[in-house]
């Protein structure tokens, strides 16, 4: 879906206003989420979470890649302002306002994890051991640094991993799909039920300030459309299967999702990964290694850019990862440009692609984890089944939504964009 300048400048100026999870009553029920998504079957490894604290309750999505260790964002974790998610000090309406900051996170016992298509009382629950966050990154500026862990009590095993894109950025016109357990619209109605929505795009990647506002950080990348409250902590899956993004927060009328760049936390992750497997004494997924650095010729697979040539990149080629040229004047012979013009791909017409890649597929080194001796609880399908509260609400999730085509953001959508930020989770 291609929008209007018009429609993607009123994207871009609701994304002032930020909301996220599900509502309590909604947990319990059969509806659905991802906004024009349908029932997600095939990435059973994008994972429900349900978040108990003192004020009441929330949903929020996360991936699982590795068998204790899922993947979902920082706002879902610990408190967040209210107000609204401000990248920088900023004078709104005569009001002087501060940067969102981050806060500690909730204790691990609030949080229950769950592979059911639906979240509710009869979902089978994963206890949850520990929530892990960047170091330093408590009561610093929240932009940049919506990303967590949650280590779970016992692994889970019924399901396949999603692999973590840990080596390579975001490309603008890059096609992703969403999933989560989020709402179909603004309202907040259809959350607690996996679903999917694939054909998105990234519109803008990197750190944008206008009017000395900063509204996106380094480590953060804006897409279309797709997600919207409970979706939070959601992943972006590639071509590949692969999860590249975790939504982070987004227009309250469902569009502008901004993601956290999984890359940018990729030696943070592995460390985690690492432990995790530590504690659950299973063999650790091969990812954790970093890739080695090699000058790769054109149809080399690769997970890296590093691993190819200096004239080459590592990006899908209708087959797999693989070193090829960026060049589409230069394409060699059996190769072809892509449907966004931006690298060579394998010609179909020369050989056939195999069957698209399933976001499913195990990690080779998952199997046989065992329980984690430090911390009490059962298996996922054992655990007791957590009690709604009938009233309150926790702060916490995400949204987002369709900017625009293709191409760099204009500076006057950015200029919309600082004029104030607010979150995304339900309450």
């Amino acid at each position: 879906m291609v929008v209007t300048t018009r429609n993607a400048a009123r994207s871009l100026l609701s994304l002032a206003l930020l909301a996220a999870c599900a509502p309590v009553s909604e947990l319990t029920q059969a509806r659905q989420g991802i906004s024009g998504g349908e029932d997600d079957t095939v990435h059973t490894n994008v994972v429900g979470m349900t978040i108990f604290t003192s004020e009441g309750v929330a949903s929020c999505t996360g991936s699982l890649i590795a068998p204790n260790l899922v993947l979902t964002a920082r706002h879902c974790v610990s408190p967040v302002d209210a107000t609204g998610i401000l990248c920088s000090d900023a004078t709104i309406s005569g009001v002087a306002r501060t940067a969102t900051q981050t806060q500690a996170p909730f204790n691990s016992n609030v949080f229950y994890v769950t592979t059911d298509p639906q979240i509710g009382v009869r979902s089978a629950y994963t206890r949850v051991a520990e929530v892990v966050v960047p170091p330093d990154s408590t009561n610093v500026r929240f932009c940049g640094r919506d990303i967590a862990l949650l280590r779970l009590a016992t692994p889970i095993t019924s399901v396949p991993l999603i692999r973590p894109r840990l080596d390579l950025a975001p490309r603008t016109m890059e096609t992703f799909t969403a999933s989560g357990y989020g709402a179909t619209n603004a309202a907040g109605a259809g959350a607690g039920r996996r679903r999917m929505r694939d054909g998105l795009s990234v519109v803008y990647v990197g750190r944008a300030v206008t009017r000395g506002i900063t509204v996106m950080e380094e480590s953060e990348w804006l897409a279309d459309t797709g997600t919207c409250h409970g979706d939070s902590g959601g992943p972006a899956i590639d071509q590949l299967g692969e999860v590249f993004g975790v939504l982070s927060r987004g227009a309250n009328n469902c569009d502008s999702p901004i993601y956290t760049r999984v890359d940018s936390y990729s030696e943070w992750i592995r460390a985690q990964a690492a432990r995790a497997a530590m504690l659950g004494g299973y063999t650790a997924p091969t990812w954790v290694t970093p890739p080695t650095p090699a000058e790769g010729e054109v149809g080399t697979a690769c997970s890296s850019d590093a691993q190819c040539d200096t004239a080459l990149s590592c990006m899908p080629t209708g087959r797999a990862r693989e070193c090829t040229v960026t060049d589409c004047a230069s394409c060699p012979d059996g190769w072809i440009c892509d449907d966004t013009g931006t690298h060579c791909i394998h010609d179909p017409a020369v050989a056939p692609p195999p069957p698209p890649a399933d976001a499913s597929t195990p990690d080779a080194a998952t199997a046989d984890a065992s329980d984690d001796a430090a911390v009490d609880t059962g298996a996922a399908d054992a655990a007791p089944r957590p009690t709604t509260p009938s009233t309150g609400t926790a702060s916490g999730s995400c949204n987002a939504g369709r900017v625009g085509s293709s191409g760099a953001v204009p500076a006057w959508a950015f200029a919309l964009l600082g004029l104030a930020l607010v979150r995304r989770r339900a309450r």
